[in-house]
């Protein structure tokens, strides 16, 4: 039986959902005017980061973040809630499904500039490499190489260099939607904010969505998108600008 005697989620009308790097954090004034409305507010508040939850967890407590009401970490393969930081293990069966890491390794072996990342980038349901986009093949390359394999799997790619390889059930997005879905948010009443590539599946959910003003290329093919605001600002200033443009 999970506890949210800290959390919003069950009485909240509206939900945030922040990229953790280079979107909620990068200047600590901005970042403290958004936890003050936050806190005055009957928004709750929700990450969505590659980062592992420890991970997680440490970077917020450096930068003096309250912990969040809903945590997806490691590129949404993973939900967790409130202060305690609880698992949500139906998540983890639901994405589950054909996920066969070991195959997923060797066929990414196959291909050249991709090395794993370190023990502690992986998770049970994320596998993680370092790109060099000069050796490598295409994103588009490596999915239908892993297609080829018969591997039903997301494959993410950020910054040009970080690439992700998730079951394909998993996903910022997918995870965003679940959540939706089991705490009884209307995506309308969703507001979710990223900077780089392994948020844009997040930010096409249909929630509203914003780009932050220091955003990375890859995501510029998604302006002009309904639903996809495109800040001037960067970092937490830029979601602050989006909570105006929305009337969040």
């Amino acid at each position: 039986m999970l506890n949210f005697q800290t959390s919003k989620l069950l009485e909240a009308n509206r939900l945030l959902i922040s990229d953790i790097d280079h979107t909620l954090l990068g200047d600590r004034i901005a970042l403290k005017e958004l936890i003050d409305y936050l806190q005055s507010s009957e928004i709750a508040f929700g990450v969505a980061t590659g980062r592992s939850i420890e991970s997680a967890k440490q970077i917020l407590e450096e930068w003096e973040v309250p912990f969040p009401d809903l945590w997806i970490t490691s590129v949404g393969s993973e939900i967790h809630y409130g202060e305690a930081t609880q698992v949500d293990n139906d998540w983890g069966e639901h994405i589950h499904d054909q996920w066969q890491p070991e195959l997923v390794c060797e066929a990414i072996a196959k291909l050249s500039g991709i090395k794993l990342q370190s023990a502690e980038g992986q998770r049970t349901h994320k596998i993680s490499y370092l790109v060099d986009p000069t050796k490598s093949p295409s994103i588009s390359e490596i999915q239908s190489h892993l297609r080829q394999h018969q591997l039903q799997v997301q494959a993410i790619y950020s910054h040009q260099e970080f690439l992700d390889i998730l079951p394909l059930r998993a996903s910022k997005g997918n995870a965003v939607s679940y959540c939706a879905n089991k705490w009884n948010f209307s995506m309308e009443k969703i507001l979710v904010a990223g900077d780089s590539g392994n948020d844009e599946q997040m930010l096409t959910s249909g929630a509203n969505a914003v780009v932050v003003g220091n955003y990375s290329s890859e995501l510029e093919k998604l302006r002009g998108r309904d639903q996809i605001y495109f800040a001037n600002d960067k970092y937490a200033q830029g979601i602050l600008e989006a909570i105006a443009h929305y009337k969040f």
